[in-house]
C-alpha cells in the first residue's frame, strides 16, 4: 500500500481526508522528519511536537487565501512539507535547499518570514489592517513567545482594529528550556481562569488535546465560523513520538547528528563564569529562554541564586541587569547576537548611558551556519561601536575568551564580549596579556602588507593562508573598540586589509580609518573584507565564507592588488 505523503502535494489534496487518514499522514510526516533531522540536523522537538496541530490547521482553512504566521518559525517543518515542499525536505537547511524557517521567497503559504519570538500578532495586525480583506488570519504561538512583551502589544491592539483575529497558543511548557515566570505559571492555569482575554476583547476556547486530530478540527472549524476574535489553548508534547526527544525536549530543540567534540565557545564561557562567580557573589548570570544554547546550564544548577531567566524577553533582561549594576551586582547577560538586536534601546538608554558595569556576552556572533537570515550575527558590531561607554572585545580562541572573562571581572563599565558558533582550529602560540586597546602580532616579518583580523573565525581564516603562501603580516584586532591607536599609527605607512564576519557600514574596518580620518592621519591604502547582507542564507559555514568572499583566492588577491 503506498504512503498518503505521496499523494500530497498540497493541502488541497488533504480536504477529503477522513481523521484515521489524517492520523496516518501525520504519522508518515512525523517519520520524514524524524528520517530528516536525526540525518541532517535542524529543530526536532519543537516540530514533532505541532504535526497534529499542522494538520489540521491545513484541513480547515486555506490558507492560499487566508494566512498563517507561524511564531517562532522553527516550527514549521510539518507545514512545509504538506504546501508541495516534500520532496525538498531532504534538502533541509541546505545552500539551495529549503529554509528551516518560513521564507515568502518559497511559497504563497509562508505569510512572512519570521525567526524571532513573539511576531505573529503584531504582524497579524498589520496584515488586518491593510488588506487581507475577507481572509482569516491565524497566528500560532509557541507559549514561550507569550512572555515576550511584543505580543500583549499586539493584543491591546486587536480590539481597536475591530476585525477578526485567531490566535493558537502552542502550550506545551517549554521555550527553549522549561518556561519560568509569572506568564508560564497563568498559562498552565488557563482553562481555571474566567474569561481569561477578555479585556482584550478576545474570546477563548479550550483546551484541546494538540496531538487529536479530531478535537482539533472542532475547535479550528468553531474558529473560523465564528465572528469574534479568538485565541485557542492547544495542548501539546514537546518532541511527541521520539523518547528521547520527549524526555530531552531542550537536547533536540535543534539537533545536530555531528556535534563538535573540540568544545565551544558557549560552553568554556559558562565555565568560566562559573568560576568567577564562584568567587564573587556579585556576580549573576542572565539569561532569555537560553540558558543550554548560551552555556549557562552548569551555574543554574550549581549557584541558583547567582543565575536568573527571564523568558523570551531580551529589553526586560537588559533593562533588569542596569537595575541590578546600578544597585551594586556585577550582571553577566548571556544572549545570541541575532537576539540582542531586540535590546537595542536597553544597550543605549539604560546600560550606556548609565555606565552600568554589565558584560554583554554575545553568542552566536558573525556568520551562522544553517538558520538562515533571522539568525546571522552579523551587525553586533556595527549597532554597539557606535554607543557611549561601550568596549566590545572579540578572542581569538577559547583560552583568550577565559583571559578577557578574567579581566571582565574588575571592569566596571558596559562591556560586550563577541564570539562565534565556531570551534578555533589554529593553534596558536601567542596569549599576550590584554586590556582594552591592545592587539597583538601573530606574524611579524615586516611585510608590506598587514592583515587586521577581527575574532575567531577571521585569525583562523588569515593564519591559514598566511602559514600557506605568507607575503603579509597578521594582527589579532581582538579590541574592537577601542582600537589599538599606537599600533595603527605605526602601520600608517603599510597597505591594510581588514577582515571581520560583520556587515561593512559601521562595522570594524570602517572604524579603522574613522581612527586615522579623526587624528588627521592619511588613510592608508586599505581593503575592508566583510559580511555582506545580501549573501546570507541557509547554508555550511564554509559555504557562507565563500559566497562573502572569504576564500584563499579572494584574500591573496586583495594582498597582490595592494603591492602594486
Amino acid at each position: 500500500m503506498s504512503n498518503l505523503l505521496d499523494h500530497v502535494n498540497s493541502p488541497e489534496d488533504i480536504k477529503s481526508f477522513d481523521v484515521p487518514m489524517l492520523n496516518e499522514l501525520a504519522q508518515e510526516i512525523r517519520d520524514l522528519i524524524l528520517q530528516v533531522v536525526l540525518s541532517k540536523g535542524g529543530h526536532l522537538s519543537s516540530n514533532l511536537g505541532v504535526v497534529e496541530l499542522t494538520v489540521a490547521l491545513h484541513y480547515v482553512f486555506d490558507f492560499k487565501k487566508d494566512r498563517l504566521i507561524l511564531d517562532v518559525g522553527h516550527q514549521c517543518y510539518a507545514h512545509k512539507i504538506l504546501t508541495g515542499r516534500k520532496d525538498e525536505f531532504a534538502a533541509l537547511r541546505t545552500k539551495d535547499g529549503i529554509a528551516g524557517f518560513p521564507k515568502r521567497e518559497e511559497s504563497v503559504y509562508d505569510a512572512a518570514n519570521t525567526g524571532h519570538s513573539s511576531t505573529s500578532a503584531s504582524l497579524a495586525c498589520g496584515m488586518l489592517r491593510y488588506g487581507h480583506d475577507g481572509a482569516q488570519i491565524v497566528a500560532l504561538i509557541g507559549d514561550g513567545a507569550m512572555t515576550g512583551g511584543l505580543i500583549y502589544e499586539a493584543f491591546n491592539d486587536v480590539k481597536a482594529i475591530g476585525k477578526k483575529f485567531i490566535a493558537i497558543i502552542n502550550n506545551n511548557d517549554m521555550s527553549i528550556s522549561k518556561n519560568v515566570g509569572s506568564v508560564a505559571e497563568y498559562l498552565r492555569d488557563l482553562d481555571s481562569v474566567r474569561q481569561p482575554f477578555r479585556e482584550y476583547g478576545i474570546k477563548y476556547y479550550g483546551s484541546v488535546d494538540g496531538h487529536n486530530i479530531e478535537e482539533l478540527i472542532k475547535a479550528f472549524t468553531y474558529a473560523r465560523d465564528c465572528r469574534n476574535s479568538i485565541i485557542i489553548n492547544v495542548h501539546t508534547q514537546k518532541g511527541k513520538g521520539y523518547a528521547e526527544a520527549e524526555k530531552f525536549p531542550d537536547k533536540y530543540h535543534s539537533y545536530s547528528p555531528s556535534p563538535s567534540s573540540g568544545g565551544s565557545f558557549s560552553s568554556r564561557m559558562g565555565g568560566k563564569l562559573l568560576e568567577l562567580a564562584k568567587r564573587d557573589d556579585k556576580i549573576c548570570a542572565i539569561t532569555a529562554a537560553m540558558a543550554d544554547g548560551t552555556g549557562l546550564e552548569k551555574i543554574r544548577s550549581e549557584l541558583p541564586g547567582q543565575f536568573v531567566d527571564v523568558g523570551i524577553a531580551e529589553e526586560h533582561a537588559l533593562c533588569m541587569a542596569s537595575g541590578m549594576a546600578i544597585s551594586g551586582a556585577k550582571p553577566y547577560f548571556a544572549v545570541y547576537s541575532s537576539f540582542l538586536q531586540r535590546a537595542y534601546d536597553q544597550v543605549i538608554h539604560d546600560m550606556c548611558l548609565n555606565d552600568c558595569a554589565i558584560t554583554l556576552c554575545i553568542d552566536r556572533a558573525g556568520f551562522v551556519p544553517g538558520d538562515g537570515e533571522t539568525h546571522q550575527g552579523v551587525y553586533d558590531i556595527s549597532y554597539l561601536r557606535s554607543v557611549k561607554n561601550m568596549t566590545i572585545l572579540a578572542p581569538k580562541d577559547f583560552d583568550e575568551l577565559e583571559n578577557m572573562l578574567e579581566w571582565s571581572a574588575h571592569f566596571y563599565h558596559p562591556l560586550a564580549i563577541r564570539y562565534p558558533k565556531y570551534v578555533p582550529v589554529h593553534k596558536y602560540s601567542v596569549h599576550e596579556s590584554f586590556r582594552p586597546g591592545s592587539w597583538e602580532w601573530l606574524a611579524k616579518a615586516g611585510e608590506e602588507v598587514v592583515v587586521l583580523a577581527c575574532g575567531a573565525l577571521m585569525n583562523d581564516f588569515a593564519m591559514s593562508v598566511h602559514d600557506k603562501y605568507g607575503g603579509f603580516d597578521v594582527v589579532n584586532a581582538r579590541s574592537v573598540n577601542p582600537v589599538d591607536d599606537k599600533l595603527l599609527k605605526s602601520i600608517a605607512g603599510k597597505k591594510i586589509i581588514t577582515l571581520e564576519d560583520n556587515v561593512q557600514p559601521g562595522g570594524f574596518g570602517s572604524g579603522v580609518a574613522e581612527f586615522y580620518i579623526a587624528n588627521g592621519i592619511a588613510v592608508p591604502r586599505m581593503i575592508i573584507k566583510a559580511a555582506d547582507g545580501s549573501k546570507l542564507t541557509h547554508a555550511s559555514l564554509s559555504q557562507l565564507m565563500q559566497m562573502n568572499g572569504f576564500t584563499e583566492e579572494s584574500l591573496l588577491a586583495a594582498v597582490n592588488s595592494l603591492k602594486q
